[in-house]
């Protein structure tokens, strides 16, 4: 394979991620956290090898042989070899977490996949269809758009116009309801006045993952002017994808500041918990153990405010797993790994449910769609009384 003219191995990365590919020390600490090497052992496609193999191409192509004598040809195996292993990631972030030189791999892994894009050897297997299907239908699952909504309840109020707004995403509005209908619930029984825009569309996390970006940039727009023209000033929103997306990726794709502030569901609740506008009333019987998303604990540093809901649930049991908070497992729902491998994905999210087990939870509490849809699926081949329930739909029926 010839290098196409003008190609760039390092366009688009910033100075810190072109310092990342040489800082890694080979300490194979992340090998330890790795989800993808826990149930595979496949070295392949860990982080250090991801990491060496990229840094090699990067001084092949653009260092000072290749700029004296001109650049040598891909080796197509190498090349397959480095495809596959970026993309059987479901870009956690752990082993940049556990990193002892702080290598931000959850944003490192999809700029690295956008230069595979480039070059037409991304993103891998089924993820090929992804922006094909967002394209068409404003979602990632190939649902129709007008089904977005269809989940609400009849007897929750929503707002034409309200400074408070509430995003869905498309996880939850498709293959995680009752963690949308737990989460209106709440912000009513709160007290709090939303609206939502009704042509929401998908907020491109599934397409930035995998490094198609094409999309990114109309897809912002549309929400941000859509959310705007609704009077929003306060964003709430309930993945934790999409609030990373939000978060830190819509000002780029925008091209200016948001017109509102983006926060996620669970600091909405804890603060009307703190403030006693809102109290539980009933307890539960169950071993609670919340397992952290990868993109709430990682992406935007919130583990603290799920904890302090369930902690005002009256008498409740709570345990901890081994591995929570900025360190917790990952499902196996992300990165695009689902479409990619989706057995590897269930192979992930079974080891989750088997460390939930582990310390005599009865019931795991998650905070995100994805990890929602995929456990839930998981659990279905697994001999398990464990139940897997989402964390607004768990507090939402005791008030």
């Amino acid at each position: 394979m010839e290098t196409p003219p003008g190609f760039s191995f390092t366009e688009s990365l910033t100075k810190l991620q072109l310092i990342s590919l040489d800082a890694c020390t080979r300490c194979f600490e992340c090998l330890k956290y790795c989800p993808a090497l826990d149930v595979t052992n496949e070295m392949a496609w860990s982080t250090p090898e991801k990491l060496r193999l990229y840094g090699d191409l990067v001084r092949a192509q653009e260092g000072l042989s290749a700029r004296l004598l001109g650049r040598p040809r891909l080796d197509d195996r190498t090349m397959a070899t480095l495809t596959e292993a970026l993309y059987t990631c479901t870009t956690c972030g752990v082993c940049g977490e556990v990193c002892p030189v702080g290598i931000n791999t959850q944003e490192l892994w999809p700029a690295l996949r956008a230069r595979m894009v480039e070059l037409g050897l991304g993103p891998w297997g089924a993820q090929q269809a992804t922006d094909g299907i967002v394209r068409d239908k404003h979602n990632p699952y190939d649902r129709p758009h007008r089904e977005r909504f269809a989940w609400l309840p009849d007897d929750i109020p929503v707002a034409e116009h309200a400074e408070v707004g509430f995003y869905a995403g498309c996880s939850g509005a498709y293959v995680a309801q009752p963690m949308m209908i737990g989460a209106v619930r709440m912000l009513h029984t709160a007290g709090i006045e939303f609206t939502i825009f009704d042509d929401e569309w998908c907020c491109s996390f599934p397409l930035y993952v995998i490094g198609k970006l094409d999309q990114c940039a109309e897809l912002t727009r549309h929400n941000v002017e859509g959310l705007a023209a609704r009077g929003v000033k306060r964003l709430v929103v309930s993945c934790p994808c999409c609030t990373f997306t939000i978060q830190n990726l819509w000002p780029h794709f925008y091209g200016a500041e948001l017109p509102f502030e983006i926060v996620h569901i669970t600091q909405v609740i804890a603060e009307a918990v703190a403030q006693s506008r809102l109290n539980f009333s009933r307890s539960t019987d169950e071993t609670l153990v919340y397992h952290d998303p990868c993109y709430l604990a990682r992406g935007v540093r919130l583990v603290e405010e799920p904890r302090q809901i369930l902690a005002a649930i009256p008498d409740v049991r709570l345990v901890e797993m081994e591995r929570n908070r900025e360190r917790a497992k990952c499902c196996g729902a992300g990165g695009g790994i689902r479409r990619a491998k989706p057995e590897l994905s269930i192979a992930m999210a079974c080891a989750l449910i088997r460390d939930a087990e582990r310390v005599g939870a009865t019931t795991l509490v998650l905070s995100c769609p994805a990890c929602f849809e995929r456990v839930n699926l998981a659990r279905q081949g697994l001999d398990t009384s464990l139940k897997v329930r989402d964390l607004m739909q768990v507090v939402s029926e005791l008030v």
